[in-house]
C-alpha cells in the first residue's frame, strides 16, 4: 500500500548518513502528526513521491513512523517486547516504574529520551518525514523542519479503519478512540503539550475535504517554495549530490 515506506531505505538512509563526520548543512525535514485514520502513512508515501519528482535534485527521501523505533532499538541492543512500551498509546508510570525496578525493561522515559535523540539526528541530516513521536516538538526550534497536522472527522476516520483492517462499526470506533487517546496521552506527558493545539504546526489539513494526494502536493509545494528546490542545479550542487550518494 505505501511503497515508499519500507524497512530498506530506514536502512540505506541510517548507513548512508549516521556516523558520518563533519557537519553538513541541514536538509528539509518534514513531521506529521495525525489523527488515526486520516491518512497519515498514504499521504506521507505520496509526498515522497512528489518531492522526488518535483525537485531539481531529484534526492530520495525517507519516511520514519514505527520504524524509527524499531531502529532505536537496535542501536541500543534492546530486544523483545521492550516495543511494546515505545507505542504511543502507552504511558503508565506506576507500572514502568515497577517493571523497571524488577527488570523487565528500561524505563518509558528513558527510551523516549533516546528516540528524541533519533528524531533530532534525522531532522538535522534532512530529506526525511518524521510520522509521530511528537516529532514537531522535538524539532521545533530547527529551521529546516515544517510541521503538519492531519485530522478528519470520527465517522471518515471509522470507515477508514473499517477498511483497512475489516473491523464493524463498533471495532473500528473502539481502535479509532484508543489510539487518539494514547496519541495525546504520549505528547501531554512527555512534551506538556496538547496534540490538537494548531499552534504547534505549520499547517492543519483536513483529510475529510483535501485528498490524500492534494494533501501531498500542498505539503510539498510549500516545502519545496520555502526551501527553493526547485532551483536550477549548477554544477557544484550535483558534485556535492554525486559525493553525497557514493
Amino acid at each position: 500500500m505505501w511503497e515508499n515506506i519500507t524497512s530498506d531505505r530506514c536502512e540505506t538512509y541510517i548507513e548512508r548518513h549516521f556516523g558520518k563526520k563533519g557537519k553538513a548543512p541541514s536538509k528539509p525535514a518534514i513531521t506529521i502528526s495525525r489523527s488515526e485514520g486520516a491518512g497519515g502513512l498514504t499521504v506521507s508515501s505520496e509526498l515522497v513521491k512528489y518531492l522526488q519528482e518535483k525537485t531539481t535534485s531529484r534526492e530520495e527521501w525517507t519516511v520514519f513512523d514505527q520504524k524509527l523505533v524499531v531502529k532505536v532499538l537496535e542501536v541500543f541492543n534492546l530486544k523483545g517486547h521492550v516495543g511494546t512500551f515505545m507505542k504511543e498509546e502507552h504511558k503508565g508510570t506506576v507500572t514502568d516504574a515497577f517493571e523497571e525496578f524488577i527488570g523487565l525493561h528500561p524505563s518509558s522515559w528513558s527510551l523516549v529520551e533516546r528516540t528524541n535523540s533519533t528524531i533530532l539526528r534525522l531532522a538535522q541530516i534532512g530529506n526525511c518525514i518524521l510520522v509521530g513521536r511528537g516529532a514537531n516538538l522535538v524539532t521545533k526550534d530547527m529551521p529546516n523542519v515544517f510541521h503538519v497536522r492531519l485530522i478528519g472527522s470520527v465517522e471518515k476516520r471509522i470507515e477508514q479503519a473499517m477498511k483497512a483492517f475489516n473491523y464493524d462499526e463498533k471495532e473500528a470506533a473502539k481502535y479509532i478512540k484508543k489510539k487518539d487517546a494514547g496519541r495525546k496521552r504520549y505528547i501531554r506527558d512527555n512534551f506538556d503539550a496538547d496534540i490538537d493545539d494548531p499552534l504547534i504546526y505549520h499547517i492543519v489539513i483536513n483529510t475529510d475535504l483535501v485528498t490524500y494526494q492534494e494533501a501531498a502536493r500542498l505539503i510539498g509545494s510549500e516545502v519545496i517554495r520555502r526551501h527553493n528546490l526547485d532551483a536550477p542545479a549548477t554544477p557544484e550542487i550535483m558534485k556535492g549530490h554525486r559525493a553525497a550518494v557514493f
